[in-house]
């Protein structure tokens, strides 16, 4: 009884997550190589131009009839000023989730290196550190929230449910980056940012987290792959791994606080 139902749900995502991977697989990689071929100016220019089209093109349609219902499909909606406050509030919080996450987890798994510089080639000049940022920062908090938390959770919700809709997108979501051994923290920040959305129902509250968690992660551009601590097998539980494993557990708790702080704000304003 279900089950085509459920077929038409993922039919009608498919279109936004097959623009959002050419996005990626074309535009993206095309820009890199510019760079990596010595024309960064073209690179940017580039880059600036796939990002306009991207965003009038195929999301916004600026002037064409019915732009109002789809920007309401995309839940554009300005954030509120306690769903502001909530927001800004969870960012220190999803600060201390990630890297507490990140922390157990390559504890647990022998991560390789390279996995936290997959632009590295890019950084080693200036144009190229340049070039990273701006996409990491700004084109793919806006790209990446209004095509998996605008169209296809919005799009899901209204067929599976919040639940389901949360889930499968942020899977999905951790997928299409395409970086395995990270996994869990992908899918962990694409819970977080659909549920920002969600509670909001303003797609700005996921673009300002995860333009926050992009910024944090730019800090590091250009210094070069991590140290990987060795892994708890070889080692044996340490002190360092119960200090992560605290750290997340009372930031596990401080974002279900900022998390009902969301809800709140979105129902109130609802109302």
């Amino acid at each position: 009884m279900n089950r085509k139902p459920r077929w038409s749900a993922l039919r009608s995502v498919a279109g936004p997550l097959l623009a959002v991977l050419l996005w990626t697989v074309v535009g993206a990689n095309a820009v890199f190589l510019l760079l990596l071929a010595g024309y960064p100016v073209a690179g940017l220019l580039a880059g600036a131009l796939l990002l306009a089209w991207f965003l009038r093109a195929y999301l916004l349609r600026a002037g064409r009839p019915g732009e109002l219902r789809r920007r309401a499909e995309l839940r554009m909606r300005p954030l509120g000023r306690d769903a502001l406050l909530a927001t800004l509030a969870a960012v220190p919080v999803l600060f201390a989730l990630s890297w507490a996450l990140g922390e157990v987890w390559t504890r647990l798994v022998p991560v390789p290196p390279e996995t936290f510089t997959p632009f590295e080639s890019l950084t080693r000049t200036p144009e190229g550190r340049l070039t990273v940022v701006l996409f990491a920062v700004v084109a793919a908090p806006l790209v990446e929230e209004l095509v998996f938390r605008g169209l296809v959770q919005g799009r899901l919700e209204r067929r599976w449910g919040p639940a389901r809709a949360l889930a499968f997108t942020s899977v999905v979501f951790a997928v299409f980056h395409a970086l395995p051994w990270v996994l869990p923290i992908h899918v962990m920040l694409g819970l977080v940012f659909g549920w920002a959305v969600y509670a909001t129902r303003s797609i700005w509250a996921g673009v300002l987290l995860h333009a926050a968690n992009n910024s944090l992660a730019a800090l590091g551009i250009g210094a070069g792959p991590p140290e990987i601590p060795p892994t708890v097998w070889r080692t044996g539980p340490t002190a360092e791994l119960w200090t992560a494993l605290a750290v997340l557990a009372v930031s596990a708790l401080l974002w279900l606080r900022v998390a009902r702080a969301m809800r709140a704000a979105g129902r109130s304003r609802r109302g």
